[in-house]
């Protein structure tokens, strides 16, 4: 069986859940092939090429590109799954964290000294959902749930640029046809001179403005109240800003 690598992989789950993904070791070990079948067919109904068989030639194309992309990643994520059961050491170590118990109907989170948690908080500023995650308020699986339920609101950042008149089509058909490693579409159009890094964050903030916080997801979701996602954000908040390091005011560890 040939191996698959750590960075096939991590660019595959880019593909299949999403740029916005902080990927890790501890994600792959509780990947599950329910789980990437899942996102698979929610990514495929929006990106199949049928749905676009009216458009322009290019954006034909490169739906038609983005479709093969998504299978490759399928295919390199399920061989890895399959490598994983045959060989338990794996191609690579990764670390397989303890699962924390938590009931089978979601429970209300109390601030308080019987609140079950994972171990310290990495030292390190944290996105909302996997502040949670190492706090043990929420399995992994709702953190995955919330990210695809979130991006779905996002407008396409290629396309905000060009209703903006940033990029042109065919700019939008080269930034996604280069390669290289798991970079984002911001990156790669920066790597390429198309845009400048302020135009980056610029496209970035304004797609982050047109959805909903994480945290309705969870609320809505029966996680804990809406008075308590108050308190979980002012304690990320204190979190974030004794690890920043130098980072600024950077909103990406702001971001609900």
């Amino acid at each position: 069986m040939s191996q698959v690598t750590e960075t096939e992989v991590f660019r595959a789950c880019r593909t299949l859940f999403g740029p916005e993904l902080q990927l890790s070791r501890d994600f792959l070990s509780y990947l599950k092939p329910a789980g990437v079948r899942s996102a698979y067919r929610k990514k495929a109904k929006m990106t199949h090429p049928d749905r676009f068989a009216v458009s322009s030639h290019a954006t034909r194309s490169r739906q038609q590109r983005l479709f093969q992309d998504l299978n490759q990643a399928h295919q390199t994520v399920q061989s890895y799954l399959k490598q994983k059961n045959h060989f338990p050491s794996g191609h690579f170590a990764t670390t397989r964290a303890t699962r924390p118990a938590y009931s089978q109907t979601k429970y209300q989170w109390q601030d308080s000294q019987k609140q079950q948690q994972r171990g310290p908080l990495p030292a390190r500023p944290l996105q909302f959902g996997l502040f949670l995650y190492y706090l043990g308020i929420i399995p992994f699986t709702a953190v995955i749930s919330a990210i695809i339920w979130q991006r779905k609101q996002r407008p396409v950042l290629g396309e905000i640029a060009r209703h903006w008149g940033w990029l042109k089509e065919s700019d939008i058909t080269r930034i996604i046809n280069h390669r290289s490693g798991v970079h984002k579409f911001g990156e790669r159009a920066e790597q390429l001179g198309l845009l400048n890094p302020l135009q980056v964050r610029t496209l970035l903030f304004h797609q982050r403005s047109r959805q909903q916080q994480m945290g309705h997801y969870f609320v809505s979701q029966g996680y804990f109240s809406e008075a308590t996602l108050h308190q979980l954000l002012h304690k990320l908040a204190e979190h974030n800003r004794t690890f920043r390091r130098g980072l600024g005011d950077h909103y990406y560890f702001h971001h609900r």
